[in-house]
């Protein structure tokens, strides 16, 4: 099975956000269409978080805001050795944690 991960897209207007709201940031609208995150973006701005829980296996996660091509925002994690400021990336899904038997998947970058 092929994971995805969704942000919306306002019917009222069509601004599209990621995580989901309630009500739609350029509108006010309540009513919302999902929309597959994917593609590919710049690099906005990283992060190395070191102070993870203890259920992590990795030392540390880098994390990174990307601006898509379609200009939606979203965060995931950076898998880049050298990363930079205005890098383009392209968005995988993998498994961004894992306790026990359970996995979870989210959004990843990598290079293009």
């Amino acid at each position: 099975m092929e994971e995805k991960v969704y942000g919306v897209r306002c019917k009222a207007c069509g601004k599209e956000s990621y995580p989901a709201h309630a009500i739609c940031p350029g509108c006010g609208g309540d009513d919302f269409e999902q929309f597959e995150i994917a593609g590919e973006g710049k690099v906005l701005t990283y992060t190395d978080v070191y102070a993870l829980p203890l259920d992590y296996v990795q030392r540390y996660l880098r994390l990174a805001i990307v601006e898509f091509d379609s200009g939606v925002r979203a965060t995931g994690q950076l898998l880049d050795d050298d990363p930079k400021i205005g890098k383009r990336v392209k968005t995988i899904i993998g498994i961004v944690r894992q306790r026990g038997d359970l996995k979870v998947h989210g959004l990843q970058f990598v290079p293009v």
